[in-house]
């Protein structure tokens, strides 16, 4: 065994140039496929690590009656944003109080200490419902809203450490007051930096959910609606006005603007729960309240991100590519290693005139392979990183997660080894069946 392990090595030192060319080769097919698989790993991963999989998207269509060119569907491909009134809300969380139910919508908000003196431009999750649990925002002080105090549009809120900072000029700003729309707000709770990515909870058109730097305010609804608060979010209404604005604040009775989710931990509280949502469009339809025939989807968080498209279609084609540039490079290391090994036609045929076996041969020819894989993922990880740097430069609102992990690395070793012995296999096992007394005659 160190014989064979030492003729490998020594056979590594032969024809530096082609070994050099072999390994910068495959370094370049390594690199390439790791720098796609880096960024649609970071892409892909859950946003809520431990809860995401609890959380499903509720909708049931309470559009007006379908006009020409209008989807009677969902999920169809139609951009139709799964979105809910208000009353259909609440009517769906009295349906099943058993259930974890929260409406959600993230809009941009104008916030101010009590005096207005400090003000703030920041994005806010407002909800019907108990979000913060749910969604396991978390807390460093203080506590979450009740469901008594969101009942009876308690102004209180909930803010991040951040601006808690920036508006009272303390980490803790529980008790005090702030202003919101034309009312100020109790602080009750100051949570840590909550920035999910991709935002998962809500979004809006045209938001791919990489945008932003996380919500810092969190606020019962209708409490907000209450103060005067101007909402600008996504919204499909019912002919109530231009586009259903009414001096930019949302018609409650005519807009759908929230997004239901519902906290289902088993398979069969996800079919208990669509079952109950078929029978609360088909109660609602036969009511009058619903005027398209009952058509409900629960999606899970993944396939809800899947439908957005978080993922850019340009992200898995870049991937395709570099597997094909891989492909190439390997065809390529494989022709130069079959040179090298058929180079030495006249050593493998004198050894196996000695009595070496063919496996020893191809043993020896696999370790000088495995060694130029090794070197070659050594030699892509700074190109790995090269090309992570120019991805942060491109631009994009998911840029800046385009880097290399400490697992990623290690999987580029291993793959990087895999592939020095999977491209060597071919020309050592060519390289072990030529006749020995053939190839000694030629010396």
């Amino acid at each position: 065994m160190n014989y064979t392990l030492e003729t490998g090595l020594r056979g590594c030192l032969r024809h530096p140039r082609t070994m050099a060319l072999a390994i910068l080769t495959l370094a370049l097919g390594l690199a390439s496929v790791m720098t796609m698989l880096t960024l649609l790993s970071v892409l892909s991963a859950d946003p809520l690590p431990g809860i995401s999989q609890n959380l499903h998207l509720a909708w049931a269509d309470s559009r007006q009656a379908a006009k020409s060119g209008d989807s009677e569907s969902y999920g169809d491909g139609t951009p139709v944003p799964p979105l809910w009134k208000l009353a259909d809300v609440q009517a769906m969380q009295q349906l099943r109080p058993d259930v974890a139910q929260v409406g959600v919508v993230t809009s941009p908000l104008s916030v101010g200490n009590a005096d207005n003196t400090v003000s703030k431009n920041v994005s806010a999750a407002l909800a019907v419902g108990p979000m913060l649990p749910v969604f396991g925002v978390p807390l460093r002080h203080g506590r979450y809203w009740t469901a008594e105090e969101e009942a009876a549009h308690t102004p209180v809120v909930v803010i991040s450490r951040a601006l808690s900072q920036h508006l009272l000029g303390r980490e803790d700003g529980t008790g005090a007051q702030i202003r919101i729309g034309k009312r100020e707000f109790r602080v009750i709770g100051i949570s840590e930096r909550w920035a999910p990515r991709p935002r998962p909870h809500f979004l809006p058109a045209n938001d791919s959910g990489w945008e932003g730097d996380g919500d810092e305010l969190f606020a019962p609804a209708e409490a907000v609606l209450a103060a005067g608060a101007e909402i600008t979010s996504t919204r499909i209404c019912d002919g109530a006005g231009f586009g259903g604005f009414r001096f930019d604040q949302i018609d409650t009775g005519q807009c759908r603007w929230l997004v239901l989710w519902a906290e289902l931990k088993d398979a069969d509280a996800r079919e208990d729960y669509a079952r109950s949502l078929q029978n609360f469009a088909a109660e609602r339809h036969a009511a009058g309240i619903f005027a398209r025939k009952p058509n409900t989807s629960l999606q899970s968080m993944a396939q809800w991100l899947r439908f957005n498209r978080v993922v850019p279609d340009s992200v898995r084609l870049n991937l395709w590519l570099a597997l094909g540039l891989l492909l190439l490079c390997l065809v390529n290391v494989a022709g130069l290693l079959a040179a090298r090994f058929l180079r030495r036609a006249g050593e493998h045929g004198v050894r196996r005139v000695l009595g070496a076996p063919r496996r020893a041969i191809i043993a020896s020819c696999l370790v000088e392979s495995t060694l130029a894989g090794l070197l070659g993922g050594l030699l892509a990880l700074p190109l790995t990183l090269a090309g992570l740097w120019l991805m942060r430069q491109q631009g994009e609102a998911y840029s800046s997660l385009a880097r290399l992990s400490p697992g990623l690395f290690i999987g580029l070793l291993l793959m990087a080894v895999a592939t020095g012995v999977l491209v060597g296999l071919l020309p050592a096992i060519r390289a072990a069946r030529q006749e020995p007394a053939l190839q000694v005659k030629t010396l």
